[in-house]
């Protein structure tokens, strides 16, 4: 995995310079005299700041200082690296925690970037590079950079520093740095009366944690002691990559990993070794001759032999498992079969995978041997991944498990994609094991929390507790689910992909148990969650019949009971709400009923519609062979556009004596309105017509296309002015067809990555179940103008038709979507088209246009595309 535990690595080690004596103080605090080194360069000097650099050059100035008179400007730096340091040697105490803190800001002129204070610590002759904190500077505002260290480990020499890593050039002015000592925290205590979770999952799967050997350096600690506790499997999350084990030539070092088997072997803990074949950790000593040619193929599968037989070897009967090769599939490269163009791959090709695999059996016979990759959720690596392990296993390769990374967050990806991630490989007899799985709180880079907010922690929990029972439901394919990282102060997010605080894993930074961990031991301890549903723009006729407008919104379903389902949708205009209610129920009652409750600032609006009661103008109900359907108006004023309306449906069923609500677990909405959930005030969303029809699939435009409405993507997701497209609907009983004429008149691949090629992307819901995560039927279907495929969802080359064609500005795709249903008249599809442009062919995506849903979500969310219904012959668009 991509700098899983690794700490930001610099490439030049240079003198550092002691500190002044004069700049040593120290504060009083609440508690106690502590020491503090505080700089604020007021006497015109670099107050024992030392250049980092041999270009990089340190002036008080003026123009740098924050308060008072001075501040220290930085310049001069050539590379990531450079910048300015301090020698703390003397000041910092093995155990103790330190406060680091400077205000930062840049020269006028300068680009916005990011500012970092690091550690850079040696021990037992090592340089190990720690990474604080980092915050995007600007010239036109100063910004407070500060972070806590803690010295873990003797040193022979440790450093402060600060570098623009992102920007190798960056001037940046540097003022009032203070370096305090803070008051030790209470001493961690892992809570020793809660369940273990290797226990409750016993039954399962092994339950696991990637760790640092440091983490077991105390056997008693409480790191240790939470991992005794909790995980019946450990995995080294740097200590047995080839950059740890084998730095140079034939010198191996041992000491890390040993550490932590030993500490498994102690208490009976099993151990999978993390990993032996990688493009990304291994030195390129491995890669070259001692001519500094490219190694021959020869010369890399003897040191890759060797390299495998000591590792392997020292630990033969002690690792279970094995990552042999690590994230070999890039589909992006464009090589044969979606491999990566690694180095290795690049002098052996794809048998440098198959030697790996025969080295490491040959190691050692009993070890389970996996290749792992990441985002094999995705359909296209994942499916590349199925046809790279079933080439190896159709020629004998000792292939035995595939294990998927599962780095995800709190929005992505869908469930239903990790449901089928691991099905797809049921057929191949392999094992499987979740080998890396952590949950990112965040849905984007720019997203920052200084805290953990607690409508996040809930949810959180809730994905947590779905995607265990995703992984419970495979228990006879997983072997194991293993986390990376035990702890949420031991995790590699908090500095990638860039640096922040966050919070991914079951136990907090002081190791308490967080709803992340009762989600999967108790789910009854968390709390009710609030609700959310989106009502779109609208205006239905009351009748009781379902307008398609009503096809817009998605539903939300509860139970009265276990074999009498509720769903219901609400739409809104500008004088009223709308609730759509289908009961299942088909005992009839008369005094069945639906109950609609709004609270607002002028209190509670509270509407009964009984299942026999008269229908009014304001509602209907209509019997039918299962049920019944309430349609209801709700007279509401000044609804607007991202308003949110608190909001829950109770319904009674009176034979079964049961009542039960969509929010409210208690159905007491008229005292507790804490209870309720939450309506969205939406946009209205596109609806149009497909018409029945078979076209021939050729690229040209038949006569029948002529009857086939006609749409456009209007609407810009990102840029102006840039491509779009004419695009009509065909339908018959097995497919959707789709013809675009795209006006585009710059063509390009120039991206490695499909998305941001001159392309169209085509997004079916079959069901238009509008979910907000996709669905089994949920597809995202791409063709660029050269007539290649890619895909998301449920999207594959066997159910996606398309030809190409060259116009005067641009291209026409023709395409058909094979549908999972018989189609008739009257049925809707969730629907979408797409078109990204690369308008000045400098590989990266300038503008997307689509034609309704501009949230940029639709290659994973369907809540908001456009909804196409089937007719036989034209009629007025909708």
């Amino acid at each position: 995995m991509g700098k899983r535990f690794s700490i930001l690595l610099t490439l030049l080690l240079v003198a550092n310079l002691l500190i002044p004596p004069s700049m040593m103080s120290f504060a009083e605090t609440e508690e106690e005299s502590l020491p503090q080194l505080k700089f604020d360069f007021e006497d015109g000097t670099t107050q024992g700041w030392g250049a980092r650099g041999g270009s990089v050059i340190l002036a008080p100035t003026a123009d740098a200082a924050y308060s008072g008179d001075y501040g220290l400007h930085v310049s001069g730096r050539v590379d990531a690296w450079n910048g300015t340091t301090i020698d703390v040697t003397d000041f910092m105490e093995v155990g103790k925690t330190y406060s680091l803190s400077a205000w930062a800001r840049l020269p006028e002129g300068m680009p916005s970037s990011g500012v970092s204070v690091l550690i850079e610590r040696h021990t037992d002759g090592t340089a190990h590079y720690e990474h604080v904190n980092g915050k995007t500077a600007s010239d036109d505002t100063w910004v407070l950079i500060s972070g806590e260290y803690t010295l873990k480990h003797p040193v022979e020499r440790i450093s402060v520093y600060f570098e623009a890593f992102d920007e190798p050039e960056l001037e940046f002015y540097l003022d009032d740095i203070v370096i305090q000592e803070v008051p030790a925290p209470e001493p961690i205590v892992i809570e020793d009366d809660i369940p273990s979770l290797k226990d409750v999952f016993a039954d399962h799967f092994k339950l696991g944690a990637a760790i640092l050997s440091n983490e077991v350096e105390d056997p008693n600690g409480p790191d240790a002691q939470l991992l005794k506790k909790h995980y019946n499997s450990l995995t080294p999350g740097n200590e047995l990559k080839w950059d740890a084990t084998e730095p140079q030539e034939g010198v191996f070092n041992f000491t890390g990993s040993d550490k932590i088997v030993e500490f498994a072997e102690e208490n009976g803990i099993a151990v999978r070794g993390h990993t032996l074949i990688w493009h990304s950790q291994t030195p390129n000593w491995v890669f070259y001759d001692d001519e500094g040619n490219l190694a021959s193929k020869e010369l890399l599968y003897e040191r890759m032999k060797r390299h495998i037989e000591t590792v392997m070897g020292r630990y033969k009967g002690k690792i279970y498992a094995w990552d042999v090769v690590n994230e070999v599939i890039e589909i992006g490269d464009r090589q044969p079969n979606g491999l990566r163009n690694s180095l290795w791959y690049q002098i052996a090709g794809e048998e440098f995978i198959e030697k790996a695999f025969e080295y490491a059996h040959a190691a050692d016979p009993d070890a389970i041997l996996y290749i792992n990759d990441y985002n094999t959720h995705i359909p296209d690596r994942r499916d590349a991944m199925y046809d790279l392990v079933k080439r190896l296993k159709d020629k004998g390769i000792p292939v035995h498990g595939v294990g998927h990374q599962n780095h995800i967050s709190i929005t992505y990806p869908s469930l239903n994609e990790m449901d089928m991630m691991i099905e797809k490989f049921r057929d191949l007899g392999v094992r499987q094991e979740i080998t890396e799985l952590d949950m990112s709180i965040y849905s984007n880079d720019s997203q920052s929390y200084e805290t953990f907010p607690y409508e996040l922690q809930v949810e959180q929990a809730l994905r947590y507790k779905d995607l265990f029972d995703i992984f419970k439901k495979h228990s006879d394919q997983l072997d194991a689910v293993i986390f990376w990282g035990k702890d949420d102060l031991n995790t590699w997010l908090r500095t990638f992909p860039v640096t922040r605080n966050n919070w991914p894993l079951l136990f907090d930074e002081r190791m308490q148990a967080k709803l992340a961990y009762w989600a999967l031991v108790d789910p009854t301890k968390l709390p009710a969650p609030i609700q959310e549903l989106d009502a779109n723009f609208g205006t239905p006729n009351i009748d009781g019949k379902k307008d398609l407008v009503w096809e817009t919104v998605p539903a939300k379903s509860f139970h009265i009971a276990d074999d009498i389902p509720v769903s219901f949708k609400t739409l809104w205009d500008d004088e009223n709400l709308y609730v759509w209610t289908e009961v299942r129920d088909k005992t009839v009652n008369k005094n069945d009923s639906v109950e609609i409750f709004i609270h607002d600032e002028n209190g509670i609006l509270h509407n009964k519609i009984n299942r026999k009661g008269k229908n009014q103008h304001h509602y209907k109900v209509k019997e039918g062979k299962d049920g019944y359907v309430a349609e209801i108006k709700i007279s509401k004023e000044e609804l607007a556009i991202g308003q949110e309306v608190r909001f829950d449906i109770r319904v009674t069923d009176v034979n079964e004596n049961q009542i039960a609500s969509w929010n409210d677990p208690t159905n007491d909405q008229e005292n507790k309105l804490e209870n309720y959930g939450k309506l969205n005030m939406k946009a209205a969303i596109n609806t149009s017509n497909a018409v029945f029809g078979t076209p021939v699939l050729d690229g040209k435009k038949d006569k029948v296309w002529d009857k086939a409405y006609n749409i456009q993507t209007g609407k810009e997701i990102e840029g102006t002015n840039g491509a779009w497209a004419n695009v009509r609907t065909l339908w018959d009983k097995d497919y959707l067809y789709i013809y675009a004429e795209v006006h585009d008149k710059t063509l390009t691949t120039a991206s490695p990555n499909p998305w941001e090629q001159d392309s169209i992307e085509i997004f079916v819901d079959q069901n238009n179940g509008k979910t907000a995560e996709y669905e089994s039927d949920d597809g995202q279907y791409r063709v660029n103008f050269n007539n290649e495929q890619s895909y998301g969802g449920a999207a594959s080359s066997e159910n996606f038709t398309t030809f190409t064609r060259l116009t005067d500005d641009g291209y026409v795709v023709e395409a058909a979507i094979k549908l999972n249903f018989t189609a008739k008249k009257g049925m809707v599809v969730g629907f979408d088209v797409q078109v990204n442009d690369d308008q000045n062919d400098d590989g990266s995506r300038d503008n997307v246009s689509i034609w309704e849903d501009a949230t940029g979500q639709s290659y994973q969310n369907t809540s908001r595309i456009g909804v196409l219904e089937f007719t036989n012959k034209p009629n007025n668009k909708r």
